[in-house]
């Protein structure tokens, strides 16, 4: 079984990288239970659907995460959720594309409420996902040719 070597850290760096990783879990769990909150609400059209879908993806990530920590993968949230060369790139833009896109019509769909904002956020995450996919990979390709 081959072992992820890291660089040796020191105790304040490994207090520092410890507590960030129970942060972003704790941040996770209360998004869930905000999600769950608004979806037991459901006071307006919407509320249950985008509740609900906030508490199931904040968990999931948080699952994810988990996991990627226990494997020995990479700390920093870029190399968890960005992609590193052009074969993933060429899978990334179109995939992202689609999202946002998904997200405009759910937010043409409903005039108002949450998932009005939820097909908006969508949207927003999704091409902001697929520009900073585009500089990564871009960044690392300048930097390969140092």
């Amino acid at each position: 079984m081959d072992e992820a070597r890291r660089p040796a850290q020191t105790a304040e760096q490994a207090f520092w990288s410890w507590l960030g990783f129970w942060a972003q879990l704790f941040l996770l769990g209360a998004l869930a239970v905000i999600g769950a909150f608004f979806a037991t609400a459901d006071a307006r059209p919407g509320d249950y659907l985008s509740g609900l879908l906030l508490s199931l993806a904040a968990l999931a990530l948080a699952f994810v995460r988990l996991k990627h920590q226990l494997d020995g993968g990479a700390t920093e949230w870029g190399a968890f959720l960005l992609v590193d060369d052009m074969k993933n790139l060429a899978v990334a833009i179109p995939l992202f594309t689609v999202i946002g896109l998904a997200g405009l019509f759910i937010a043409h769909a409903w005039e108002q409420g949450a998932m009005h904002f939820a097909g908006l956020g969508l949207y927003v995450a999704g091409a902001a996902i697929v520009f900073l996919d585009i500089k990564r990979v871009y960044d690392r390709m300048d930097s390969d040719k140092l």
